[in-house]
């Protein structure tokens, strides 16, 4: 889980650092970041305006330096006689740094370690090995750790790598605590503003949560950059760490293991071709966007009703057909003729106009696949594998179609909608189509 904290510390604007007021940072990874001073930045005259600093610089009792990001006044009290009290909300926190402007928030690289991400690499710099007396007798017991070799692929203008981390603990008389931690490195060819490290962020953790099965989240999040360098004794450049800090949608459990037989995949599953992978993910993350936000909306939100899960998956599927083959019966040339004939009718309707708007609506659209001919043909493209745990695909079909149109417009006329156990396994089978999809456009075959 990521690390609560609080720290006490003194706050000011970087435009006004002699105006330094003590207050009490506070982090909760769903409630995020919760600056409340004792006192204010501002006068009394300007009790009604609500400040929004883009920055608050801090140093907390112990020495941490701290930037706070996007920060919003959230509250605003003075009891008498003139005692003042003001509570700020910020974005983002990088904890080893001040940063005094926007424009000079840039990493170098940025370093995340994601939930179940040591699981999913399989990598580990740990060897053990026993040692025992004639009467097979533990002697000796030897822990050996050695980083692992790197693993890096490149993405355009990004190295996108695993990067290790081993720390040492315990009182090292009776206990000794050794830790290996995998994070997911993102180095530019020239450092980037943190804003701009935010869609490889995004993508990389929708990567590894298909992969994974399961919504991951980052834990520790770190860079290096080079406004925050300073000098050893020997002129040698030394780059502290950076660590960064925003709040997260919810609370997700990190303690709870997954073994890599419940993954879609694992690392070892690709990595022969694990650069290949990468960029057709991030090549196609334009184009299947729309697929990767319904898709991801519903794993990153469990406790959505099953109903939005349904609909949700079934936009996705939608989505990704219209993406990847646009589907109409007829070309523009051929439908154009057609439109017009058929609205040339609507207009000599004696009806209601907004039946005729209705209707012009639905002739905009008229020459799209309908969501059966969208499903049928990913059936028929991914026969060999839907058949193994969909028999009967009309039936599917039908009864998606039916409660899509019921849960969208609630026909009472339809009558074969799935609820209840059914609609779980349907909206199951659904998410299974949408992964075959994605693994499709990965670069996985089907035997795979």
């Amino acid at each position: 889980m990521i690390e609560e904290f609080e720290y006490d510390g003194i706050w000011w604007l970087p435009e006004n650092p002699d105006k330094k007021v003590s207050g009490k940072l506070k982090f909760h990874p769903v409630e995020g970041l919760k600056l409340q001073l004792i006192g204010s930045f501002k006068g009394l005259k300007s009790l009604n305006i609500f400040l929004q600093p883009p920055i608050i610089l801090g140093i907390t009792s112990n020495g941490k330096i701290i930037t706070l990001y996007k920060c919003c006044e959230s509250q605003s009290h003075m009891s008498m006689p003139r005692f003042l009290s003001t509570s700020f909300i910020a974005s983002v926190a990088f904890l080893g740094c001040h940063f005094e402007k926007e424009e000079e928030i840039r990493f170098d690289f940025l370093s995340l370690n994601y939930s179940h991400l040591e699981e999913w690499t399989g990598i580990t710099g740990f060897q053990f090995k026993m040692e025992t007396d004639s009467k097979n007798h533990l002697t000796k017991h030897k822990i050996i750790y050695s980083f692992p070799e790197k693993v890096e692929a490149k993405i355009g203008n990004l190295s996108i790598s695993f990067d290790y981390n081993f720390t040492l603990g315990g009182d090292r008389l009776k206990e000794v605590n050794l830790k290996h931690t995998t994070f997911i490195k993102i180095k530019p060819s020239k450092s980037l503003h943190f804003n701009d490290y935010q869609d490889v962020c995004y993508h990389i953790q929708n990567f590894l949560s298909l992969a994974i099965g399961k919504a991951v989240f980052p834990i520790i999040i770190k860079g290096k950059s080079e406004r925050c360098s300073t000098k050893s004794q020997n002129g040698k450049a030394i780059y502290p760490d950076i660590f960064i800090y925003y709040a997260t949608n919810s609370l997700f459990e990190t303690s709870s293991k997954i073994h890599p037989f419940d993954m879609l995949f694992t690392f070892r599953d690709i990595s022969g071709k694990f650069e290949n992978i990468l960029k057709n993910w991030f090549e196609k993350a334009e184009m299947l966007k729309p697929v990767y936000d319904l898709y991801f909306g519903t794993l990153y939100n469990p406790r959505m009703y099953l109903q939005h899960q349904f609909l949700s998956m079934i936009q996705a599927v939608e989505a990704y057909h219209r993406c990847k083959f646009e589907g109409k019966y007829l070309s523009d040339e051929d439908y154009g003729p057609i439109h017009d004939r058929f609205k040339d009718i609507i207009n000599k309707l004696d009806v209601e106009a907004s039946f005729k708007d209705a209707l012009r609506s639905r002739l905009k659209y008229g020459n799209e696949y309908s969501l059966r001919k969208r499903l049928k043909d990913l059936f028929v493209k991914y026969r060999d594998i839907t058949q193994n745990f969909i028999k009967d695909e009309d039936n599917f079909i039908n009864r998606v179609i039916d409660t899509r149109n019921y849960l969208t417009h609630y026909d009472k006329k339809l009558r074969s909608i799935a609820n209840g156990e059914d609609l779980y396994r349907i909206t199951q089978k659904l998410k299974i189509i949408l992964q075959i999809c994605l693994l499709y456009e990965l670069g996985f075959d089907k035997e795979e």
